[in-house]
């Protein structure tokens, strides 16, 4: 056994069980080592903190932060103050989402670095301990991204969703530079939760209910290559007619079994009439429902991940309005749109979820 590895889990188990502190009741709030606001409640309840405690490469700060957080015990139980579980995650509303610190002319394919700077890269790790980005999703809040279910449910058996990656533009580059302009390093966030929407079925063909959402283990810090996207929280938002407007899909243009650019691209692409789409699809055996969107349809048109945005600006802010479902070999064909999660139908549903 590697002793090394397990030393300093074991000396905090140890020093939780023999150290005497204040004990406040379960349930009670708290404030954490760093100042928030939280719950006192059971240490396997709080995932932020076993995740740290399960952490192969736990450092001195890790430790004393843990050893911190303790607020009491519960028969012979341990208890910690666990920050976040007194309050719900709230979805921001303009102007705090869906505005770039830059103001940008929309053309051609090569996005600028601060563009879109809520656009997600969702990391895989295979069987042979490589790791490759072949989903996209959307950053929505401090602690969440919107995604497809299929990006979580129909990838390879082998395959295992390792992390999220925000702030990235040129997958070649540590940090990113462009026309006098050099970003900081992207982020990597390890994942505290993934859930899928219930009533997804992976072998339904089709393919309704094709949307996800996943939990970092901490709260991001906004920046000018890191910021949300707004979601149409208001009832004339989630009714607002789409058809013939120009959208924009963005991202590498990758998907669970290819991979196209390097570097994040964008793409104009138009809102289609639901009727003629769900005839085209019909044909094909595939039933759309009013939770479905399509867009595009004109060849050459890809540049989506799968689970990544389809994104309109109203009134000079960027909302999301669909995420990248499926479509003919995912994107591009001439005559046949692609086929989107329509997000406004999954607002109540994912304002449930979030905490």
């Amino acid at each position: 056994m590697n002793l090394s590895r397990w030393s300093l889990p074991i000396v905090i188990l140890v020093w939780w069980t023999e150290q005497r502190v204040a004990s406040l009741e379960l349930g009670a709030s708290c404030t954490n080592p760093v100042g928030e606001a939280g719950k006192c409640i059971l240490f396997r309840e709080c995932q932020p903190l076993v995740n740290i405690y399960n952490n192969p490469i736990t450092t001195q700060q890790d430790t004393e932060f843990l050893m911190q957080s303790r607020c009491g015990m519960l028969q012979r139980k341990i208890l910690v103050c666990c920050a976040g579980s007194n309050q719900r995650s709230s979805l921001p509303e303009p102007p705090h989402c869906g505005v770039q610190l830059s103001d940008r002319i929309l053309g051609g394919q090569l996005t600028e670095i601060d563009e879109f700077p809520w656009t997600a890269l969702i990391q895989f790790q295979k069987p042979d301990g490589s790791f490759g980005f072949h989903c996209g999703g959307s950053l929505i809040n401090e602690r969440y991204v919107v995604t497809a279910a299929h990006c979580i449910k129909r990838i390879p058996r082998s395959w295992k969703v390792h992390r999220v990656r925000l702030g990235e533009w040129d997958l070649s580059m540590t940090n990113d530079c462009h026309e006098g302009f050099c970003s900081e390093a992207p982020i990597d966030l390890h994942i505290e939760k993934i859930v899928v929407h219930r009533n997804y079925d992976p072998k339904d063909q089709h393919k309704v209910n094709d949307i996800a959402l996943i939990r970092f283990t901490r709260s991001v810090k906004y920046s000018e290559t890191v910021r949300p996207i707004c979601l149409p929280l208001s009832e004339s938002l989630r009714d607002r007619n789409h058809v013939g407007k120009p959208s924009y899909a963005v991202g590498w243009g990758k998907t669970e079994t290819a991979a196209a650019s390097e570097v994040k691209l964008k793409v104009e692409i138009n809102i289609t009439n639901w009727q003629e789409c769900a005839r085209i699809y019909r044909e094909e055996g595939v039933l759309l429902t009013i939770k479905h969107m399509c867009a595009g349809g004109v060849r050459g048109t890809c540049s989506g991940d799968s689970g990544s945005p389809l994104m309109r600006q109203i009134a000079g802010v960027w909302y999301l309005i669909g995420v990248v479902s499926f479509g003919p070999q995912k994107c591009g064909t001439a005559g046949v749109p692609g086929v989107y999660t329509n997000v406004a139908e999954y607002i109540d549903w994912i304002q449930d979820i979030i905490y």
